[in-house]
């Protein structure tokens, strides 16, 4: 498995250990349509976690660092899965991939391009543009979806384009409850990731 293709899979299949106990509701509960509609708008924000990358024989863990702006992402991958440091970047019409080192490693153009990118490295392929919807804990507003929630009203799971992410905990970020703790698994590959902290 290349370098790059660990980093990917890293990128896809987070893991991180512990379970925390979910903050009480708030006294009004949580209108989970209009928490959908405020962070599809929050265009401007960063995510650090821990990950790990699970894929039939393959896998390896590191740490996460995902900056959304707008439609630009950049996503730091960094730890001890065996890839090193890269840093992919993308928007509606490319992704470039580079190492520590700052060296170009791949550069796809299209706006498919994230798409296209992840499945002629993994061999399967993942809706890119979704996980910056999964990772604020809302549904991709492009694709059909269903939700579920728990007992005690949580969100617990979203289903669409063939992946189900699971949520297992959630902290208050000044007024929004943000997740803690995320799943996405499909027919190919696991996905885990704990984040650690969520700035705006």
């Amino acid at each position: 498995m290349t370098h790059v293709r660990a980093a990917l899979i890293a990128l896809l299949i987070c893991a991180a250990a512990g379970c925390a106990t979910r903050p009480m509701l708030p006294d009004s509960g949580i209108d989970w349509d209009t928490r959908a509609r405020q962070l599809a708008g929050a265009d401007t924000w960063q995510a650090r976690g821990r990950i790990a990358v699970k894929s039939g024989n393959d896998g390896g863990q590191g740490n996460l660092r995902w900056s959304q702006a707008g439609a630009d992402t950049r996503v730091h991958l960094s730890g001890p899965f065996g890839a090193g440091a890269y840093e992919i970047a993308w928007d509606d019409d490319r992704i470039v991939v580079s190492s520590k080192k700052g060296e170009r490693v791949a550069n796809y153009v299209g706006r498919d391009a994230a798409d296209r990118f992840l499945e002629s490295q993994l061999g399967w392929s993942f809706p890119a543009g979704s996980i910056r919807y999964w990772l604020l804990g809302i549904a991709d507003p492009a694709f059909a979806s269903r939700q579920r929630f728990d007992d005690d009203g949580w969100l617990s799971e979203i289903d669409q384009n063939g992946w189900t992410v699971t949520y297992t905990r959630f902290k208050q970020v000044a007024d929004a409850y943000l997740p803690g703790k995320i799943v996405m698994e499909s027919e190919r590959a696991r996905v885990r990731l704990v984040v650690d902290q969520w700035s705006f």
